[in-house]
């Protein structure tokens, strides 16, 4: 026969509280309930200290001024080109081999009127060029007529160009740098 052991009955009301405690504590969790209000404003921190020092900007372009190219200074190579040729010691034989060049030309008097270099229409083509001889740098403006003539542009223009170093040129698009109105926004540039 299977004797039986009496529980007293407080042990046995801690027992079961125990399971039911434990049994508990198991449970699926809830949905999130909603947000509380934000508390007030902290105090703020002090100040780090500074940090290092940013890549290179555009600070490392060289931009030329406006240089104005009155119709008297093309010199005449031949019966249909004609040159003009500006000192500049910025091209060095490093722009030449590393960096990208850009140049514009407008009309004296259209300011708001500005064409990327080399252009052409019906009748001409105006182009550039640049050349370091005897370690002075020049950038060369030329214009090629398709037909014979004795004189050369017969109105001022004006030119601007724009040395952009290797680093710089992965931050805009070839395609844009024909835009100088992007190219003067995108550059940071003034007129």
């Amino acid at each position: 026969m299977m004797k039986t052991i009496p529980l007293p009955g407080k042990t046995c009301l801690w027992i079961l509280l125990l399971i039911a405690l434990i049994l508990a504590c198991k449970g699926p969790d809830g949905d999130t309930g909603p947000a509380g209000p934000q508390g007030p404003q902290g105090t703020p921190g002090q100040n780090g200290a500074p940090g290092p020092a940013g890549p290179a900007g555009s600070a490392n372009l060289i931009v030329s001024p406006w240089i104005k190219v009155p119709n008297t200074a093309w010199q005449r190579e031949d019966s249909t080109y004609f040159m003009v040729t500006h000192a500049d010691n910025n091209i060095t034989q490093a722009v030449l081999d590393s960096a990208l060049v850009m140049a514009y030309y407008r009309n004296e008097g259209r300011p708001n009127v500005v064409f990327s270099l080399p252009s052409a229409n019906e009748e001409l083509t105006l182009g550039f060029f640049m050349q370091v001889q005897n370690q002075a740098g020049a950038i060369n403006f030329d214009v090629t007529y398709f037909k014979p003539r004795l004189t050369p542009i017969d109105f001022d223009l004006e030119f601007r160009w724009i040395i952009i170093p290797p680093n710089k040129r992965g931050r805009i698009s070839i395609a844009d740098l024909k835009d100088y109105q992007f190219v003067k926004q995108q550059l940071g540039l003034t007129d």
